[in-house]
């Protein structure tokens, strides 16, 4: 079979995946000498024009990410009718194969990775793009357990599409969220539904719905409650299982406000406390939160068992508090207006009662009636009344954080009555999970209840080096030069590899952001002459043979002979039998074969030198 080759660059190799709407071949890029994955349209896409101007306007939004979870966009384009995607080629497997392999996942297994999604899902949000196809088929786990997201942006095309129709069929609705399966536009709480899904799926070996058809299964993400997943794990935290079944709310606004506050959730899930994040405002982008807030001042109570009842009993709730703030703020005024009144020397009544107007909500059938406060509840004003003291903030010092662990830095924020926002950045000294640095500084008065912002080491940044053997050294130094490492060539003679061109490098595949790499250069076919002076003759020569070269004459040389060309020569201290000149120059590259003669020194044996 012959092999095809997209616009005479990109070679398409096995295929390696396959959906209803493209296939996914392993593939080559021949001009920048890489192996990528190629996701080639199936024929109805690609006749479709409004579809391909939605699909190649958001491979277009989904190149311009660059996360280390994200799967790298590198090209969009057709060949002869063809319409093609190339990306990031990641070995390893979908996070579907490992599931079906070993399913139910460890708890600790099961976080590093739906973390990592979530953190991919942060980063896409942030920059207005929301993936709507997030799935197990979708997340790419390498050897090391390092997570990729792919095909971000490229689903949102198939948002027109139909439950029944070509490329949203069962994989995809088992994920979908309920507003999508009404038919809503996706935002980014679909995307944090469908990662809880995942999550419940991982950690049960199991999904929380399932159907014969996608229109009877996506009927149950959008009436059903899930089945609590610790009754297919019992192993499970509750802790984890609030975390599962709040991603899983039906009702947009009882998610997690953004994908990084599920994250940051999912990292201290023994302190979670159900509902402890605000909801995000109706309609549009969940406004951004501190990704790290170990926890809220304060939190509503957690919903009853269902989703109604819980809907209901929150808004009782918001309504009571908001009642309750207002008669408090209405009864603090009328203790400063009585003092007030005592203190301007108002003697328009002797003994002043204020009536306090009460302004009420309309009442609703979940409100709760609303207490009254009436004259008689307020105190008398005494004859000398003092003005009412403005609270003092409690203070106390920010504790020192840096060079601690994330989990000794909450004990810590919590020791003091601190708040912890918590981000993540590389950092090539610092091991990964200590603190790098803290604001405010260590020792600053700070309100207790604030909020101590922390940067957690995540480790290296680590640069890929894959395909840069075979190339010419001057495009690989200057490929090398954009990025942050340094650089060190080396010469290496070689019988295949053309002088001027790559052997290999060390590292082979990764290198540390700052760090050093080698680029072993070929000389063509030659060799290099080892510098042996001082070293015994008979080992010169060995080593002179192996290095490939031909010895033919072998020389001893009296003291007086050698000094009469080197004055210096230290007649005394020189070992006998030691090699003192060679023919060639030592270190020196020179064709393969090449003959060469050296000189010993040899010691008179009768008499002094």
């Amino acid at each position: 079979m012959q092999t095809r080759v997209l616009n005479g660059r990109y070679r398409l190799d096995e295929p390696i995946g396959e959906g209803g709407m493209a296939v996914v071949y392993r593939g080559y890029d021949l001009v920048l000498d890489r192996p990528v994955a190629i996701k080639v349209l199936r024929g109805q896409f690609a006749a479709d024009a409004s579809f391909l101007r939605r699909f190649e306007r958001e491979a277009q939004a989904a190149a311009r990410l660059s996360h280390p979870n994200i799967v790298s966009v590198y090209d969009v384009g057709r060949d002869d009718g063809t319409r093609y995607i190339v990306m990031e080629y990641v070995p390893g497997k979908t996070l579907k194969q490992l599931i079906l392999e070993h399913a139910p996942f460890s708890l600790d297994e099961a976080m590093h990775i739906v973390r990592q999604v979530a953190a991919a899902l942060d980063y896409a949000h942030q920059h207005g793009l929301v993936h709507r196809d997030i799935k197990p088929q979708n997340i790419l786990v390498d050897e090391r357990g390092f997570v990729k997201v792919t095909d971000f942006g490229i689903a949102k095309g198939l948002t027109d599409v139909s439950l029944t129709e070509a490329g949203f069929g069962m994989g995809t609705v088992h994920y979908v969220s309920p507003e999508q399966a009404r038919g809503e536009p996706a935002t980014p709480a679909s995307d944090i539904y469908a990662l809880g899904v995942v999550l419940y799926e991982m950690l049960t070996g199991r999904l929380p719905f399932d159907a014969d058809n996608p229109i009877g299964l996506a009927m149950q993400h959008v009436h059903e409650a899930p089945p609590p997943p610790r009754q297919f794990n019992p192993n499970i935290p509750p802790a984890v299982e609030a975390i599962i079944l709040r991603a899983l709310a039906k009702d947009p606004r009882q998610r997690f406000p953004t994908a990084g506050a599920l994250a940051q959730a999912l990292m201290h899930w023994r302190q979670y406390v159900p509902g402890s994040t605000p909801a995000p405002p109706r309609g549009g982008m969940p406004p951004r939160v501190p990704a790290g807030r170990a926890r809220a001042r304060g939190s509503p109570p957690p919903a009853g068992p269902s989703s109604r009842a819980g809907d209901i009993g929150c808004a009782t709730w918001l309504v009571g508090s908001a009642i309750l703030v207002g008669i408090v703020a209405l009864v603090v005024l009328a203790f400063q207006l009585v003092d007030l009144r005592a203190l301007t020397g108002s003697d328009e009544s002797p003994n002043p009662s204020p009536t306090v107007a009460v302004l009420a909500p309309s009442p609703t059938p979940a409100a709760t009636p609303s207490p009254v406060v009436t004259p008689t509840s307020l105190p008398t004003p005494t004859t000398e009344p003092t003005p009412s003291p403005t609270p003092t903030p409690e203070m106390a010092r920010v504790p020192d954080l840096v060079n601690s662990t994330l989990r000794q830095a909450e004990a810590a924020a919590a020791a003091g009555d601190f708040q912890l926002e918590v981000e993540e950045v590389f950092d090539n000294v610092v091991p990964a999970g200590t603190i790098v640095r803290q604001d405010p500084q260590p020792g600053t008065l700070a309100e207790k209840g604030s909020t101590v912002r922390v940067w957690v080491s995540k480790g290296p940044e680590w640069i890929t080096l894959i395909g840069l053997a075979g190339k010419p050294y001057t495009e690989v130094l200057q490929q090398l030069q954009g990025l942050p490492v340094t650089v060190e060539k080396v010469e290496e003679g070689s019988r295949t590899v053309p002088e001027g061109y790559v052997i290999r490098t060390e590292p082979a595949e990764q290198v540390r952001n700052g760090g050093t790499v080698k680029v072993y250069v070929s000389v063509g076919d030659r060799v290099r002459v080892p510098d042996l002076y001082g070293k015994p003759y008979q080992q010169a020569v060995i080593e002179l043979e192996r290095a490939g070269l031909v010895v033919r004459n072998v020389t001893p040389m009296t003291c007086e002979q050698i000094t009469a060309s080197f004055p210096s020569f230290d007649c005394e201290q020189f070992p006998d039998g030691g090699v003192v000149s060679a023919t060639l120059q030592w270190n020196s590259w020179v064709p393969r074969g090449s003959p060469i003669n050296i000189a010993f020194y040899q010691k008179q044996q009768n008499g002094s030198q």
